[in-house]
């Protein structure tokens, strides 16, 4: 049977290559919405993370509370086979643009497949947030819109309230923001016909039908091209959440990648201002990932304001007029391959490395079924240079004993990293971003310290074991 699985996470910091997930909620339901369970893990802090300051004052999750939870290994052990229930469909509020990413390096460092509960046994994804956005467009009426400032907010907790969405906790809670996410998707359910129609906007198979139905009838030279509107929250309310884009093909070495530009843009890089084809921002959609891809129909057309279809005639007209232009600007982004860093740190190489191989998965397989007391010895054996160096850190951050001389002098040489104030001793991600240290950490407590009037008793215990936990780490 089909299920929804939708959770929440609360993490250590918004990296989800480097922070951890510290407490994750879910609530399983049948596809009308009715609960069959509910499960929540609360997650030890690891000894190589540094709390950004930030985000524990949002969530005010306490090291009290996080003593009490299990080390990260147990955790992701637990969750993968949540999310890997077969026939399960995992969900949550911008889970495709944030918590999915956390759960897929969490696996990943801990030796667990890192896209099974995409695909394998009936399991998929799907995402609350762009549901939310194509009801703000289409069938603004089904609930009340909050706003900030006059601008209006698609925030889950904003909306929680504005509705009167009834939960247990407070916002920010992992099961909280669960409940108030369910209570959400009920309303929309209200309006049945809208609620099927998109959630097949997060089937691989429907999608590329629906977006293979659109007619390539927009000529330039001898080339035909697909004229769309794409809507995401990205986009903004100013131009309500869409935008005229046009299909460009399939990435050459990412097949699961199509390209689209925007229409709407002022400047396009190459076509009269000073930058260079290769600066332009092309969309890179891989299929259900939550980016709604429309036809341009009339009555979605005239749904966007004047200066979206006014900027769309001219840069068609540009892009006829400079055809040559146009064609190399796309064979660019086309053959586009993403930088090669090669420094990479070992929990952030999932992209740069690729999936495990057949032999490496056999040997993450032994990893797991041995006992506590045999997985250093089945770390010896190990023969995958990355699987090895992963099983390590598995083992210093969850099964070390004692202090840290009992811990592996790669993993001593990890946090005297995250120590260093040394740009060269940063520990770099995939994106050329590095993972939060003591010196950020401190910076970003300074500034809160400057700038946080009035804090209530639990915000200044929290940040009173924030300065003493960051200055000993």
């Amino acid at each position: 049977m089909k299920t929804f699985l939708f959770y929440d996470v609360e993490t250590s910091g918004l990296n989800p290559v480097f922070d951890q997930i510290l407490t994750f909620a879910s609530i399983r339901t049948d596809l009308r919405l009715r609960e069959i369970n509910r499960q929540s893990v609360t997650i030890q802090l690891r000894g190589d993370i540094v709390p950004s300051p930030k985000a524990f004052l949002t969530h005010g999750l306490t090291n009290d509370e996080l003593a009490l939870g299990i080390h990260e290994y147990e955790a992701a052990l637990r969750i993968h086979k949540l999310v890997n229930t077969p026939e399960t469909i995992s969900l949550g509020y911008n889970s495709l643009g944030f918590d999915d990413e956390f759960l897929r390096f969490m696996f990943y460092r801990n030796l667990l497949d890192p896209y099974s509960h995409q695909y394998g046994n009936g399991c998929s994804r799907m995402d609350i947030l762009p549901i939310a956005v194509v009801y703000r467009v289409f069938h603004a009426d089904i609930i009340k819109w909050p706003e900030i400032e006059g601008k209006p907010s698609l925030k889950l907790d904003l909306i929680a309230e504005a509705n009167n969405l009834v939960t247990s906790g407070r916002a920010h809670e992992a099961m909280n923001d669960v409940e108030s996410l369910i209570e959400l998707s009920k309303k929309l359910f209200s309006q049945e016909e809208t609620w099927h129609y998109c959630l097949d906007f997060f089937s691989k198979t429907k999608e590329e039908a629906r977006i293979n139905r659109i007619k390539s009838d927009f000529q330039i030279q001898n080339r035909y091209f697909r004229i769309c509107i794409m809507i995401s929250l990205s986009f903004g309310s100013k131009v309500n959440y869409m935008a005229p884009v046009i299909h460009l093909g399939q990435s050459l070495p990412y097949k699961n990648q199509s390209l689209w530009l925007r229409l709407d843009s002022e400047a396009i890089p190459g076509f009269g201002d000073a930058l260079n084809i290769e600066d332009a921002h092309v969309i890179r959609k891989r299929p259900g990932d939550g980016l709604i891809i429309l036809p341009a129909l009339e009555r979605f057309w005239n749904r966007m304001p004047a200066s979206s279809k006014q900027l769309t005639d001219e840069n068609l007209e540009k892009f006829c007029s400079q055809c040559e232009k146009f064609f190399e600007l796309i064979q660019y982004h086309l053959e586009y391959r993403y930088p090669l860093i090669p420094d990479i740190d070992p929990d952030a190489s999932l992209y740069q490395d690729g999936f495990f191989s057949g032999k490496e998965k056999k040997e993450c397989e032994k990893f797991h079924l041995a006992g506590k007391d045999r997985k250093h010895e089945i770390v010896d054996q190990l023969q995958s240079p990355r699987i090895k160096i992963l099983a390590n850190r598995i083992l210093d951050r969850n099964f070390s004993k004692g202090p840290l001389q009992a811990t592996s002098k790669e993993y001593q040489c990890h946090l005297d990293q995250l120590r260093s104030v040394s740009e060269a001793n940063k520990i770099k991600g995939y994106k050329g971003d590095t993972k939060y240290g003591r010196h950020e950490a401190l910076e970003e407590l300074k500034e809160l310290e400057s700038t946080f009037l009035n804090p209530d008793p639990d915000q200044r215990k929290m940040m009173a074991w924030l300065n003493d936990y960051i200055k000993e780490f």
